[in-house]
């Protein structure tokens, strides 16, 4: 009896505009069967919410259609599909998803140069590939409201953090957070905790006092950037070559970077303005105006009357309007008139309610106690000083 010939496997990926059922004909499967097919996923996963660039791979002997399906979901799951065969077959749908592993991570920071760039120290021996990176921008966005990294940040200043992990078998981490973290800063010390009463609450983050470390407006519109120019009433204009005030802050980036809106608020204008290029306004509770000017483009939604939320993408860097090179001009005003956003006190979030203070309590005590295993670092015999201006 002559041997079968083994199956051979062909790989599909989902292109944009391509439908599901097009897809299947297009590899041997009839309509009745395609309709069968879908029926089957439905039970785990709708056709519709399939993203282009999906991985579709189609199991059959040669010139016989598909028996077998897998359909990549996404990096943890996959959709298997296979016929019962024979005429109008049934076909039977089984979701796999790979085994997360839950861990936490202890790690401390020690700042030479930049954030990016400390020495680390504690658990780094678990680190993946692109985690040390991922560390730095979750210490930079617990306290985005109350450290400008790159106006800041000292020589000697540090950094430990405790972070919880769900880990892939291949050792990817599918998520990161941060459960608590200190921060030492020139003279202070600042102290975050991660505190969701239940799982419907949002994640808000509080000192050990219970105070809130979110602000009503983030210290800065884009993650890391490069103040190149601050609020100064005489600076020299490169382009116009003469001195005029500059009511704002310009800060370096690459073209496209997305720009967040510091406040929740209410576009007021979005499009073009004169040198400012193309600008987002977003008005603001108690008569508070930001504006976001030089933009190579404007966030797909945004127009006047667009509701933004704090940290939402409004735009991206650009050079247009009255620009040499892509930066953001960013300018805060109260009343109607610009003021220097790194001079301001501004009002956070609201505390800990009175009722879930025993609750937060207990969350504070867990893992600040774990935090505080591991030595905050420090250079002996340095001293904290700037490393930029």
């Amino acid at each position: 009896m002559p041997t079968p010939p083994a199956p051979e496997t062909l790989v599909h990926q989902l292109g944009r505009g391509e439908t599901l059922g097009g897809v299947f004909e297009d590899h041997g499967l009839d309509r009745g069967e395609t309709h069968r097919i879908v029926e089957a996923m439905g039970a785990f996963e709708s056709p519709r919410r399939l993203r282009p660039g999906t991985e579709i791979r189609f199991v059959r002997q040669p010139g016989e259609p598909p028996a077998r399906i897998l359909v990549q979901l996404d990096r943890d799951r996959t959709l298997h599909l296979w016929s019962e065969g024979g005429v109008a077959a049934a076909w039977m749908a089984r979701l796999d998803s790979v085994a997360i592993i839950r861990d936490t991570v202890l790690l401390a920071g020690l700042i030479e140069t930049n954030l990016f760039d400390a020495e680390m120290s504690g658990d780094v021996d678990r680190l993946g590939d692109g985690e040390r990176f991922d560390v730095a921008y979750q210490v930079s966005q617990v306290f985005a409201w109350q450290i400008d990294f790159w106006r800041d940040l000292r020589r000697n200043d540090a950094y430990r953090i405790l972070i919880a992990r769900e880990v892939r078998p291949d050792g990817s981490v599918r998520s990161a957070s941060v459960l608590a973290a200190d921060f030492r800063n020139d003279r202070r010390t600042l102290t975050a905790v991660r505190f969701q009463p239940d799982p419907l609450a949002r994640v808000e983050y509080f000192d050990a006092s219970g105070e809130a470390v979110r602000g009503q407006f983030l210290l800065a519109p884009l993650d890391i950037a490069r103040v190149t120019s601050g609020f100064n009433l005489r600076r020299f204009h490169l382009v116009l070559k003469r001195t005029r005030p500059h009511l704002g802050v310009d800060y370096g980036a690459p073209r496209g970077t997305p720009v967040r809106a510091t406040g929740a608020g209410r576009v007021g204008r979005a499009g073009s303005w004169g040198n400012y290029g193309r600008a987002v306004e977003v008005r603001h509770a108690n008569n508070i105006r930001t504006r976001y000017a030089h933009l190579s483009g404007i966030a797909r939604g945004m127009g006047a009357g667009t509701q933004v939320e704090q940290g939402q993408v409004i735009g991206y860097v650009g050079a247009t309007g009255l620009a040499t090179a892509p930066h953001l001009h960013y300018e805060f005003l109260r009343n109607g008139a610009q003021v220097n956003p790194a001079r301001l006190q501004l009002p956070r979030a609201e505390p800990v309610p009175a009722e879930l203070r025993g609750q937060f309590a207990a969350v504070r005590e867990a893992v600040l106690t774990r935090l505080r295993l591991i030595p905050m670092p420090i250079q002996p015999g340095q001293r904290a000083r700037r490393t930029q201006d």
